[in-house]
């Protein structure tokens, strides 16, 4: 049994550079860390979760609103990450979807348990460090409104924007991700995204009436 990392119990606690590890200069292919982490091998786990916990924090995080449930949510990823290693090749996927397709259901799960909160502060709309008061209110206004109009496409539509806009996933990733076909995740990106122009329009002709 392979015994688990001390990384494991505090991931989202300390910054990517602790995980870096030493010794490893060139960047190894995610296959290749995986095929390795299937075999107990904690510096290529550490480099995995190096690579991907922002991202992975970040799309939780466009679910649960909250950054520390988002930081919950890719814990428990990338633990089931290191113990299920060993199952990867069966899902005959990239190591990049099957941990968006684990993160995706982890989202899922949570905000079936969740009681509706209209309290949550948005954690996302912290302002750029170097942007002025006056270009600093604009960027959050806007990325508000982006953040209303994509809450109001269906959960699939909003993952698959989410997915492909936001995280560079391809098309075939983002349809394993969510256990659809290519097919069906390109409908679905062509409805949110006509739905999403729609609702954008909306806001703005609301906001300058």
């Amino acid at each position: 049994m392979k015994s688990r990392p001390a990384s494991q119990r505090r991931i989202v606690a300390t910054t990517p550079s602790e995980h870096k590890p030493s010794g490893v200069g060139s960047k190894r292919d995610d296959a290749v860390l995986m095929e390795r982490i299937a075999l107990g091998d904690k510096s290529a786990y550490a480099e995995f979760l190096t690579r991907h916990l922002n991202v992975v924090v970040d799309f939780a995080g466009r679910y649960l609103r909250r950054r520390v449930d988002a930081e919950d949510v890719a814990q428990e990823a990338f633990m089931r990450v290191w113990r299920k290693a060993p199952d990867w090749r069966a899902q005959q996927t990239s190591p990049r979807s099957w941990l968006y397709r684990i993160t995706y259901h982890l989202c899922i799960d949570e905000l079936r348990r969740r009681q509706p909160d209209t309290s949550v502060q948005d954690a996302e709309d912290a302002a750029d460090p170097g942007a002025t008061p006056e270009e600093s209110a604009l960027r959050q206004a806007r990325m508000r409104q982006l953040d209303r109009a994509l809450r109001s496409l269906s959960e699939r539509q909003r993952t698959a924007i989410t997915l492909c806009a936001f995280h560079g996933l391809s098309n075939k990733e983002a349809a394993t991700t969510l256990d659809i076909t290519v097919e069906a995740l390109e409908s679905l990106l062509s409805r949110g995204r006509r739905r999403l122009r729609e609702l954008l329009k909306l806001h703005t002709k609301r906001a300058s009436s």
